[in-house]
């Protein structure tokens, strides 16, 4: 069982600079269950999900979020001794790894694969009395670290200036006169600026905003997706708030 010691953006979603540790349960991002007893093979389902996770990793490289670690644990059911079991876990996750090495090798460098020391049978999803809670223990669980950084809102600190009476005040020269202006601070910038600057170049303004726009909309859809894939529902409605709220942050002033 694992858990975070640092922050990510979801449940699902772990710092790549922080240890994993026994402990609480994380919710991975995917879930490859069902391998053969005994067996390390790919199936024909774990083939399809592959695909559907190497598709999500290459659309997140074209977003502010890109998906940079991805850490497999392989897991077994209860049967057979402690040592068989934990090799085959490191085999089924070294296989689910070579495959998607495989997927995203025209993106080399772009994605970190780590495969995790297997806890072997220790860490049950289900009831290893029955053989589809055997089935689902049989697994390699995906967890991923992105580079999203949402920016927040600190709140100002006010400092209070106690009046003096005008007679405590000694003045020995007159008060100074500034002629000179002093120049405004430079207006911070938030993540849409940030799009808009690093897109200059010969482009319209139009086809410029047109992929910025794209850009933001991708990011948010990721969220959306991430959210999903860790178990939670949403509904139309709750959907289009968590993409208004996305816009917003993106328009506000990193500070």
């Amino acid at each position: 069982m694992y858990f975070r010691t640092g922050r990510g953006l979801a449940e699902n979603t772990l710092n790549d600079t922080t240890p994993i540790t026994l402990g609480m349960r994380a919710k991975p991002y995917l879930s490859f269950d069902d391998f053969n007893f005994n067996g390390s093979t790919l199936s024909a389902r774990h083939s399809a999900m592959l695909n559907n996770l190497a598709a999500s990793v290459i659309q997140s490289f074209n977003s502010p979020g890109p998906i940079e670690v991805i850490r497999l644990f392989g897991h077994t059911d209860s049967t057979g001794n402690e040592k068989h079991n934990l090799g085959l876990g490191d085999r089924r996750a070294r296989a689910v790894a070579a495959a998607l090495q495989d997927k995203l090798k025209a993106f080399p460098g772009r994605v970190k694969i780590v495969v995790e020391p297997s806890p072997g049978e220790t860490d049950p999803r289900a009831d290893n009395k029955t053989g589809e809670g055997r089935a689902r223990n049989r697994r390699v669980e995906v967890f991923i670290t992105t580079g999203l950084v949402i920016p927040t809102t600190k709140k100002p600190v006010v400092l209070t200036v106690p009046q003096l009476p005008p007679e405590s005040i000694i003045r020995t020269r007159p008060d100074p006169i500034f002629t000179t202006k002093i120049p405004p601070a430079p207006r911070p910038r938030s993540l849409q600026d940030w799009l808009d600057e690093q897109l200059r170049g010969p482009l319209s303004p139009w086809i410029r905003r047109r992929i910025r726009d794209a850009i933001l909309t991708g990011s948010c859809a990721l969220l959306e997706d991430a959210f999903g894939r860790a178990g939670g529902t949403l509904s139309e409605k709750q959907k289009q708030e968590l993409r208004d709220k996305c816009r917003d942050v993106a328009k506000r002033p990193v500070r």
